[in-house]
């Protein structure tokens, strides 16, 4: 009886949620909210009776929906888009995330509430839901405009940060501990698992979904998909991180693929239903037996979101070079909590830190904040115009001339050291990125090594050999990319010392500063390389003798297979970057016949920009035909052939299959790239 019940307790939670979504639709509603409404109705503490009797089981069921929603995050969220992030964005979630974080740790100190709960509550506050602002800006028409853009800019890096927070909060459930060493020690890991998992990705997942994707099958495609996503959502959380971590992580590699138009369609209706299981399990968890002073508390939150979010991210807008009007309108539009909020309460409740009489007050702020989003984007535009014309003039003229003198400053090309410096500042990123994967395996050896040397005989383990040979199986994973770390520090320290000492100065005091400054830099550079290696590997290796052997292990290999290591991480970078500039698939929509329609962007950059249609030869030299343009969130449906093409226009071109290949060359040559 017990597979019976939880079928009817399965059918009652897809039914209201069905009939949920139906009314929010008719409402001009989030779907979201009428899920967790769905919930409150049918869940355990609604009087007078409750519908459901299998809670534990909706909630696993739950826990499915969070992998699936965070890997359709992921696949929303793609690295490609991490180029097209300015400034602003950056500036603006810093400051929003880290301004709401503190505020809401405070209001638990304030409540009464214990530390970890005020964290909690902190990061709770600190996302914006990236799905309802989508939802709202779609529906208002606004996702053309260019506030818009900031602020789709500032959701992937709050989605990168939150990501970085619920890693950190992982670890700091588990130890209990909030000091700056475990913080500092869980971002190392944090950094060193997401660099490997999105450098072995692009090496090893688009081969796989070819491979499933060349076999013309959906269902063997889906289940591939299925199967890397909550794989790598396991490992996560076997290594110490959380399911959400793995499952992100795996859909934002997925992103890369050129298969994800398809891979999108394949999982949209799989995570769409444990979603709703999600959201509608998070409302039948809320308690409406709310005392006085809680019944502030949700008052104070609430106000704390809707007004504490705008004037952070409207302050870091303008601080990143946003003008007023953009920032005011971007501040406004990200006054809610959702989807990542719920995830981290949940995350709170599994590790025994949270009650779940918070979660309660924060899936009422995010029902809250939910309904008011609308009505806040479309009061941002009047306000913003209000705000430029009757605001104080010294606070305004503060900010013009500060953004005026923000886009100079960007700009400048700076001195005639500028493209050095820039290079200088790719090497580092380059080298920061090669040290987390050179983290990666130690940890990894460390990690194995303690769940699995118990299991060792006591003779093997007290002497301590198969310490090194765990060792050395990390050492050979991370050698081919130590090779080439060194001979890139090599380079870097050649450049800064020949933009510290240029050739005009006297040639023999040139000479022999440079020969110092390399010296120098060399040697502290490698002793600290040397110090790093011996402290992530200070797990594996117990005795000298074992060191010592480590070492001349490591040196041998070093120069015996120097320039084999050399080769294997070119061919690996060259498969990353064949990854990383392949442009994905189009999903085209299919018509009778061989016909069909796909989208172009026009890029600020395109030939085009500014020429009429009959102008470009696209008819004439293809046979294929703009049907229709989308520009500024209004659509233009069979346009004229002197209808003049601008930057962000989306063109929409019909023609037979052999028309569309010549279009898609023709296309790409004039800088217009597919959808």
């Amino acid at each position: 009886m017990h597979g019976i019940e939880l079928v009817q307790d399965l059918a009652l939670v897809m039914a209201s949620a069905a009939v949920a979504t139906v009314i929010c639709q008719k409402l001009r509603q989030p779907v979201v909210l009428g899920y967790i409404l769905a919930g409150m109705l049918i869940g355990p503490n609604t009087p007078p009776f409750s519908f459901v009797t299998n809670e534990n089981e909706i909630k696993t069921l739950a826990d499915l929906g969070v992998v699936l929603l965070m890997f359709s995050v992921g696949l929303h969220f793609s690295f490609r888009k991490l180029r097209e992030v300015g400034l602003v964005a950056v500036v603006a979630a810093v400051i929003e995330i880290v301004g709401m974080f503190f505020l809401g740790k405070q209001m638990g100190h304030f409540f009464g509430w214990g530390n970890m709960e005020g964290v909690f509550l902190g990061a709770t506050l600190a996302i914006s839901s990236t799905t309802i602002i989508a939802k709202t800006l779609e529906g208002l028409g606004l996702l053309r405009q260019g506030f818009s853009q900031v602020v789709f800019g500032i959701l992937i890096v709050e989605d990168i940060l939150a990501i970085a927070l619920m890693g950190i909060l992982t670890s700091l459930g588990t130890t209990g501990g909030a000091g700056w060493y475990v913080t500092a020690g869980t971002l190392v890991k944090l950094a060193a698992f997401f660099v490997t998992v999105a450098v072995g990705g692009f090496l090893l997942v688009p081969r796989l979904i070819r491979m499933a994707g060349q076999t013309r099958m959906d269902e063997v495609l889906l289940v591939t998909v299925l199967g890397l996503v909550f794989g790598l959502a396991l490992f996560a959380q076997k290594i110490g991180f959380s399911v959400a971590l793995g499952a992100f992580l795996m859909g934002a590699v997925l992103a890369e693929v050129k298969e994800v138009h398809r891979i999108e369609r394949l999982a949209a209706p799989v995570r769409d239903l444990f979603s709703a299981i999600f959201f509608t399990s998070s409302g039948m968890l809320m308690k409406f037996d709310l005392l006085p002073h809680e019944i502030g508390q949700l008052a104070a939150i609430t106000l704390a979101v809707v007004l504490g979010k705008p004037l952070f991210t409207t302050f870091g807008a303008l601080l990143g070079g946003c003008d007023l009007k953009g920032a005011i309108r971007s501040g406004l539009s990200l006054g809610q909590i959702g989807e990542f909020s719920f995830i981290i309460s949940t995350l709170g409740i599994t590790m025994g830190v949270v009650s779940s009489r918070i979660y309660s007050l924060t899936v009422m702020v995010a029902a809250i904040t939910t309904l008011t989003t609308p009505y806040l984007v479309q009061v941002s535009a009047p306000l913003g115009d209000w705000v430029e014309h009757r605001g104080p003039r010294s606070w305004l003229q503060f900010w013009r001339t500060y953004h005026a003198w923000f886009r100079s400053l960007q700009g400048s090309r700076g001195d005639k050291h500028h493209a050095a410096r820039l290079f200088v500042r790719r090497l580092m990123g380059q080298l920061a990125i090669q040290l987390a994967l050179i983290t990666a395996p130690f940890l990894g050896a460390a990690g194995l090594w303690r769940t699995y040397h118990g299991r060792m005989p006591e003779g093997i383990r007290t002497l301590g050999w198969m310490e090194l040979a765990y060792w050395m199986g990390a050492m050979i994973l991370a050698l081919p990319i130590l090779v080439a770390w060194i001979r890139k520090y090599h380079a870097l320290v050649v450049l800064l010392s020949e933009l510290a000492f240029p050739r005009p100065l006297a040639e023999g005091s040139v000479e022999s500063a440079r020969r110092l400054t390399l010296v120098v830099f060399s040697a502290a550079g490698y002793s600290l390389l040397v110090f790093y290696l011996l402290l992530i590997s200070s797990p594996l290796l117990p005795s000298i003798h074992i060191l010592l052997v480590a070492v001349g292990f490591t040196f041998v290999a070093f120069l015996i297979m120097r320039r084999r290591l050399v080769r294997l991480y070119a061919s690996g970078q060259a498969a990353i970057r064949e990854t990383w500039e392949s442009v994905p698939t189009q999903d085209s929509i299919r018509l009778p016949g061989n016909a069909e329609v796909r989208a172009y962007q026009v890029r600020e950059d395109s030939s085009w920009v500014g020429r009429r249609l009959i102008d470009t030869g696209l008819r004439a030299q293809t046979g294929a035909v703009v049907v229709a343009i989308e520009r500024g969130g209004k659509s233009l449906v069979s346009p004229g052939p002197d209808e003049v093409i601008r930057t962000g226009d989306q063109l929409f071109v019909f023609g037979e299959d052999t028309q569309m290949q010549s279009a898609n060359q023709l296309l790409g040559q004039a800088g217009i790239t597919s959808l």
